[in-house]
């Protein structure tokens, strides 16, 4: 990709961030989803449903991801797919997961803090199933804007995980996965010579979107994913806070942005400004993610 220029293209944001990354080899995750098909095929006798329900789920969205790149790479631009031809590309994958799994309904979901669980009707599950996809694969999308930080950031959920549910089953289909991103980790961190692409950020938000549905811990996916919902939240405030008063809130959204050396700002935001290297910026937020880990572990396990 290097020698051919089809490397990452960058979106114009206005300010000028991440020009020199512009040509990075792209589309890693296409290595991160066949290698953990090989370790599963692997060991596929002690594969359960919920674990191929996972892989499924990655490999689906996955795919998604591996349309958007390549419409990239074709048309020589930072835009795939339009976003609404992302979400129903969504919507039809998250079909076919409630129709080939159709017990999945029964398991118990967890309230945070509480011993009290439920159980929705299959029709309702349907909602939530989209709720939950939606939301992963779009905010893992949104977190991997920086070198590291959206596989970083994986690794932590799933480490949380790992510790929630270690019956041998769960940790079949989660380990591999684990060891990949560690190994895929060592060529994504500043200066990245790979990035996940969309390929990557889609199948790791539909790995933890099944995973969360898969254990019942749906409701609980704001504190165990909380630097993804917080990378959506700060989009949706970005935008409606601009839509009514013209202004912005971040120096740039999604908010790990906000802590960045820009050039080119001729705006007024709200929160003060902040310029840090991009590592301390990745490595500050691995860290918050893993005391909500914990928040979130604990909210399981009260």
């Amino acid at each position: 990709m290097r020698k051919s220029e089809h490397g990452q293209r960058i979106r114009d944001y206005g300010p000028r961030l991440h020009e020199k990354k512009s040509g990075t080899p792209t589309m890693g995750g296409v290595v991160i989803v066949l290698l953990w098909g090989i370790a599963l095929a692997i060991f596929h006798n002690d594969m359960s449903l919920q674990g191929l329900f996972i892989f499924l789920g990655a490999l689906l969205f996955g795919g998604i991801g591996l349309l958007d790149d390549s419409l990239s790479q074709i048309h020589a631009r930072s835009l795939g797919l339009l976003p609404r031809q992302k979400i129903m590309l969504s919507l039809f994958v998250t079909l076919i997961l409630f129709f080939a799994f159709p017990s999945l309904y029964r398991i118990p979901i967890m309230i945070p803090f509480s011993p009290v669980t439920f159980i929705l009707p299959r029709a309702v599950f349907f909602f939530l199933l989209c709720g939950v996809f939606l939301s992963t694969t779009n905010s893992m999308n949104l977190t991997d804007g920086l070198d590291g930080l959206a596989t970083g950031t994986s690794l932590i959920i799933l480490a949380g995980y790992t510790i929630l549910f270690h019956d041998h089953a769960t940790l079949v289909a989660i380990l591999p996965l684990i060891g990949i991103l560690v190994g895929f980790l060592w060529v994504n961190t500043y200066p990245a010579r790979l990035f996940l692409g969309d390929v990557g950020s889609f199948a790791l938000g539909g790995a933890i979107g099944a995973i969360a549905l898969a254990t019942g811990t749906s409701l609980c996916l704001v504190f165990l994913a909380a630097l993804l919902v917080a990378e959506s939240v700060s989009v949706i405030l970005q935008v409606t806070y601009f839509r009514f008063t013209g202004r912005r809130i971040f120096k740039i959204s999604p908010f790990h942005h906000h802590f960045e050396v820009a050039q080119g700002i001729d705006y007024d935001y709200l929160l003060p400004n902040v310029e840090w290297p991009e590592p301390k910026i990745v490595t500050r937020l691995w860290i918050v993610q893993a005391i909500l880990v914990g928040v979130g572990i604990l909210s399981v396990y009260h």
